[in-house]
């Protein structure tokens, strides 16, 4: 196997924690990462192998495989968790014809969110990366860290406000893309309820 055949699996390696947090997502359980990453490097490696025209983001592709992983182990274990089904409803559909301008604007919004986790308060940001990327829920989180479940949801409102006020703070040129729409009509709304 030629090194050109392992193209998309070379650069997919660099963001394996990424990959990982995405099939947790679906599986729960880190054995079954493990097994389920497998496939995704294997099916990395068939596509780097084909005569395909050339991927414009690796890890554009390499998620959508993760997530087409998981969607096929979901599909053989007869049952599924109805959270996750909810999950699926959220996903949108990768278009192929992405525009470059907004591939940019989402690792731009990434960039953005990352800063903004990244400025909270430590224990604050524990529990809000232990829900939101790894996918625990508030009660393992609460026996994790020895903290109470109330503790938890503190920390998980807080992290969302100064996460949320953080990427709205940002120059109006910066947050052009529909996903700043959204937050903005949500914080309208949750404003008008208050």
């Amino acid at each position: 196997m030629s090194r050109n055949d392992e193209r998309y699996l070379l650069q997919a390696l660099e963001f394996e924690g990424v990959l990982r947090a995405c099939l947790y997502r679906y599986t729960r359980n880190n054995s079954d990462v493990d097994e389920l990453l497998q496939e995704v490097y294997a099916r990395l490696l068939t596509a780097g192998a084909s005569d395909d025209p050339e991927v414009r983001s690796v890890r554009a592709f390499a998620l959508t495989v993760a997530r087409n992983v998981a969607f096929d182990w979901l599909r053989h274990r007869q049952v599924v968790p109805i959270e996750l089904v909810a999950d699926l409803e959220a996903l949108e559909v990768l278009d192929e014809g992405e525009q470059i301008e907004e591939i940019v604007n989402s690792h731009q919004e990434l960039a953005m969110l990352v800063k903004a986790i990244q400025s909270l308060p430590e224990r604050c940001r524990q529990v809000f990366t232990l829900r939101k990327v790894y996918g625990y829920s508030q009660k393992e989180i609460a026996l994790r860290l020895s903290i109470s479940e109330n503790t938890v949801e503190q920390h998980l409102t807080k992290a969302a406000r100064r996460c949320a006020q953080a990427l709205f703070d940002q120059p109006v040129s910066e947050r052009r893309s529909m996903l700043f729409d959204r937050f903005r009509k949500r914080k309208r709304t949750n404003v008008q309820s208050e």
